[in-house]
């Protein structure tokens, strides 16, 4: 690890919805325009004076429409080196639970972030059959345990 590299507070949330039956559990991912980029679930950095818990509902508000989380639990944190951004991030992972009916949609996203303006395709889907983008996939079988 770089000690060098200052450090960014990043908020991640595995959204999940219970979808009964023989699917159960749906996971909330995103593809975004930008070639290269995968399928992700929403995340961001987390403001100053923010914790980390307030922060992962503004990302998911802004990056997928979803407002209303009915639960929000705090599943690991940890710190991981982005090489390419030259940067250590303190990683906080959420679970949030949701009442979501729409199986898929397109959001424009909004706030002040590099993303603002471009349109994410949203949907659920199986999480043990999703292969997420770079670092984003690290927690996510707490949520399926």
């Amino acid at each position: 690890m770089n000690p060098a590299y200052p450090t960014v507070e990043k908020a991640y949330a595995y959204v999940t919805r219970d979808a009964g039956g023989y699917t159960g559990l749906e996971l909330l991912v995103f593809e975004q325009p930008t070639p290269g980029t995968g399928v992700q679930v929403p995340k961001g950095t987390v403001d100053e004076g923010e914790a980390p818990a307030e922060a992962v509902v503004r990302e998911l508000e802004e990056e997928t429409g979803i407002d209303e989380p009915t639960e929000v639990t705090h599943l690991a944190s940890d710190r991981w080196v982005h090489d390419r951004r030259r940067a250590i991030y303190r990683r906080h992972f959420f679970h949030v639970l949701v009442d979501e009916p729409r199986d898929a949609w397109d959001h424009v996203v909004t706030g002040a972030g590099e993303d603002d303006g471009m349109v994410f395709s949203c949907y659920f889907t199986c999480p043990r059959s999703v292969a997420l983008s770079r670092d984003m996939g690290d927690y996510v079988h707490t949520v399926l345990e």
